[in-house]
């Protein structure tokens, strides 16, 4: 308490009290100029005995961090009461992990062209992987594509160890740099659906091969190229970093650098965390509680280094409970989030790992990030089940995955019962939502044990897969069959999730196979319903993927913009009361697909005049009698045709019996109104309307959906050529 006094009464021209507690100010000239001071110096009066709100006013100013600044349980407000470190009013502070370079000399590179720079310190975890000027992302010098290969089955995703660390290369591209350390190998091992970032281990020039310090996700086939050397910086904007020399060099656009050059020297920025205690009972748990954090901007993490120990989660999307973003919670509860900006930095935005319960983030833009915009990750399979009940509403994210392309804007795995709300997602070059878990197939070192033969052999994740196996909490799981989807259930934590009211488009622009929203291997009781979703060129716009059960899609508009696959169902999921606009209902063509006894029921399909629909729906020919009382229309006539060859199709015959070909009588179509007018067959079948009122719900509230489209919807048709591609 001695050290207490004297710090307190410091504070004295900074401190005010309100009726909502205790005030303090903040700002880069002021008593208090750095947050890790207020830090400190609210853990002084909570120590002292306050047990009241207490305010940080934030005011205008960059806010370097040298260090991550970590809130832990000291730190925590007591129960009724909330920390708040928030913008003081007018002011939009930055929370910086960055140092803007500076001390710039013309190298002899390119002409005098490349500038270079002293950075000692970037070695170790110091090293960075991403650099700005000012808010431009730059990119790393990157060579030629030159081919890889290894000996494995190109089928089978993950072979042995060897076929994803070691490989043979052709022609001249990779040598033994000096720096090796500090080069990786980019590209797409095998599937189109991810990227890897792969440190270089050790090149033999003479034998044509090379190791990686760590293991590709899947088999290394196809073109890759290296990354941050030297020798291939040759295009203006490109950088590269060599840590021996402690040097780095840079080739500006503008011809010589500025003074907003900015390298990220931390991996994470602000963490809130407790003890976590991994033991199911969880008797250790402590959680954070009560910071709130408000009006603030975040920038200038550095991108995620893939390291030995890391373990992924599904297809390498992100790593497990990793040291990496901006924000991250990681044995929190009762926090907020409201009102940040999260952008220009290499990796995630906020992360929520392991126990973390009633956090919000709301109001928020997230935008320009290397990584996943918001990531809720919980332990892996077992009996530990303590990541849920959070809300994720009314965010911006656009442009996330700028680095890890394949980086979803919000991601949810093994995470249940939280409700992520009103959010926009657009301009991905991959997925725009995932809610997933751990597919039966990882649990193959089970089914020896159990002395059964494992029917998921196409898929083998041998011994050093990085993607899940090592998540699994072995001593908890118990499985009383191979392929009952009860006797996992239990174990597959992403249920009772809530996705409703997002606007979600312009997704998968650079690489394959993904969709607006995607569920796979998630517990049951998960609800997607009144999301809008459009501008998706191929793979379903909504997709329950394998080992997706007990979900609800319902009430949801999509338009086929682009491409005509609407939502994929696969396994036993419910899809109902959904309209579709230019675009079908399917299932997966790989993996397990479509239940017989799914419910697809009570959908509106209706193509425009620009349209030519083959089918309304296609593959599902094994669905029994949940496949009905739907209602298809296609303003040139001949939706009657299509519908009598649905009904010839089914293998069942029971497809389709109660189903019309009729026009559903939308109010007002082009204003998106689709609730029905009085003698609309849609009434009769049962199916319910998306009326305006619901539809104003969609989007961020302040930027709602509807209003931008107040002048039409977007009805025009997909493109000839674009299709459906399922290869997981």
């Amino acid at each position: 308490m001695k050290t207490m006094l004297p710090r307190l009464a410091l504070l004295a021209l900074t401190l005010s009290s309100s009726l909502s507690g205790v005030q303090l100010s903040v700002s880069p000239e002021g008593e208090i100029a750095t947050l890790p001071a207020a830090r400190d110096a609210v853990r002084a009066l909570r120590s002292a005995g306050e047990k009241g709100d207490i305010d940080v006013l934030v005011h205008e100013g960059s806010y370097r961090l040298e260090e991550t600044l970590v809130f832990g349980l000291e730190d925590a407000a007591p129960a009724g009461a909330v920390t708040r470190y928030r913008a003081a009013p007018g002011a939009r502070p930055l929370v910086s992990g960055g140092r803007v370079i500076e001390n710039w000399v013309q190298s002899p590179l390119q002409g005098g062209k490349v500038w270079m720079a002293k950075v000692p310190w970037a070695k170790g975890e110091a090293f960075f992987h991403c650099l700005f000027d000012g808010n431009e992302l730059l990119p790393r010098a990157q060579s030629e594509p030159f081919a890889v290969s290894v000996e494995a089955n190109r089928r089978k995703y993950a072979g042995d160890l060897e076929d994803r660390i070691s490989f043979s290369y052709e022609g001249e591209v990779l040598k033994p740099w000096e720096n090796l350390e500090d080069l990786e190998l980019y590209g797409q091992p095998t599937r189109k659906w991810l990227v890897n970032f792969l440190g270089i281990a050790s090149v033999d020039p003479k034998a044509k091969t090379a190791k990686l310090s760590v293991p590709a996700t899947y088999n290394l086939f196809g073109d890759w190229v290296v990354e941050n050397c030297v020798d291939h910086l040759d295009t203006p904007g490109e950088w590269a970093l060599d840590s021996r020399q402690g040097v780095l060099y840079y080739w500006p656009k503008s011809g010589k650098p500025g003074n907003q050059v900015v390298a990220p020297a931390l991996n994470e920025l602000v963490r809130v965390e407790g003890v976590n205690d991994p033991s199911a009972s969880g008797d250790k748990d402590q959680a954070v509680r009560g910071i709130v954090f408000e009006g603030l901007r975040f920038a200038h993490a550095d991108r995620q280094e893939w390291l030995a120990e890391d373990q992924g989660i599904q297809h390498d999307w992100n790593m497990w409970d990793k040291a990496n973003g901006l924000l991250r919670f990681r044995g929190a509860e009762d926090c907020v989030v409201r009102d940040c900006v999260f952008s220009d930095s290499g990796s995630d935005g906020v992360r929520l790992d392991l126990y973390c319960q009633n956090i919000t983030i709301e109001g928020s833009t997230f935008r320009d990030l290397g990584g996943t915009g918001v990531l809720l990750s919980g332990y892996g399979p077992g009996r530990k089940d303590v990541n849920k009940n959070n809300v994720v509403f009314d965010n911006e994210i656009t442009r996330v995955g700028r680095l890890f392309l394949h980086s979803p804007g919000i991601f949810v795995w093994q995470s249940g019962h939280n409700r992520i709300s009103r959010n926009h997602i657009y301009d991905q070059a991959y997925t725009g939502l995932v809610v997933s878990g751990v597919r039966r197939r990882f649990f193959a070192p089970l089914f020896e044990e159990m002395g059964v033969e494992n029917p998921y052999t196409q898929w083998m994740f041998p011994e050093g897969t990085r993607e899940h196996l090592p998540t699994i909490r072995w001593d908890e799981v118990r499985l009383s069959s191979v392929e009952d989807w009860s006797a996992y259930e239990s174990y597959m934590h992403a249920r009772g999730n809530i996705i409703e009211f997002n606007e979600i488009h312009d997704c998968l622009k650079l690489l394959h196979d993904g969709n607006c929203i995607y569920l796979s291997a998630n517990g049951d009781g998960n609800i997607v319903r009144y999301n809008v979703t459009y501008n998706h060129p191929q793979g379903a716009m909504i997709r329950t993927d394998d080992d997706s059960h007990g979900a609800t899609v319902s009430h949801n508009l999509l338009f086929g913009t682009l491409g005509d696959s609407g939502i994929a169902i696969k396994g036993l999921n419910t899809a109902q009361h959904n309209i579709y606009i230019n675009c079908q209902k399917l299932t997966g063509g790989a993996g397990n697909t479509v239940d017989p006894d799914a419910d697809l029921s009570r959908n509106v399909f209706y193509y425009t005049s620009s349209a030519s629909p083959q089918t309304f729906h296609r593959r599902l020919s094994k669905v029994k009698g949940g496949l009905d009382y739907n209602l298809y229309y296609h303003e040139q006539g001949g939706a009657e045709a299509i519908l009598q060859a649905q009904r010839g199709q089914s293998q069942t015959g029971l497809a389709d019996r109660h189903s019309v070909a009729a026009d559903p009588l939308f109010v007002d179509l082009a204003q998106g109104d689709f609730s029905f007018r009085d003698g609309s067959p849609a009434i009769g079948l049962g199916i319910e309307p998306l009326t305006r009122d619901t539809l104003r719900k969609v989007g961020t509230k302040r930027d709602p959906f509807l209003e931008r489209f107040a002048e039409g919807m977007p009805l025009q048709v997909y493109r000839e050529g674009a299709g459906n591609e399922d290869a997981d």
